[in-house]
């Protein structure tokens, strides 16, 4: 048998399943999603920095690093397509989060 603190619990419960479509809350943006994105300068990057790139592994950014040591600094971001392992596409996926200075 239910008592009245039953019912009204279950009536409760089952309003918030029926709850209007404009009353649900709009997405709301974690904080995550407002912090800036923080550019890499792939003239000065150490090895930890460059890893934290989308497609950059350990290896790559040793290539990286081996290429400016070689070379000098980058004087564009498209000469990072001279380094073994980086191509257009991954030139793309590295794009607003890389810069020269």
């Amino acid at each position: 048998m239910m008592n009245k603190y039953t019912v009204a619990f279950l009536f409760s419960l089952s309003s918030l399943l029926f709850l209007p479509s404009f009353l649900h809350a709009a997405p709301v943006k974690s904080e995550a999603s407002q912090v800036k994105t923080v550019k890499v300068n792939i003239n000065t990057a150490h090895l930890e920095e460059l890893i934290l790139l989308p497609g950059i592994g350990a290896k790559k950014a040793q290539s990286i690093i081996e290429y400016r040591t070689k070379n000098g600094k980058f004087k564009s971001l498209n000469e990072l397509t001279e380094v073994k392992g980086i191509g257009s596409k991954m030139l793309q996926k590295l794009e607003g989060r890389i810069k020269l200075n």
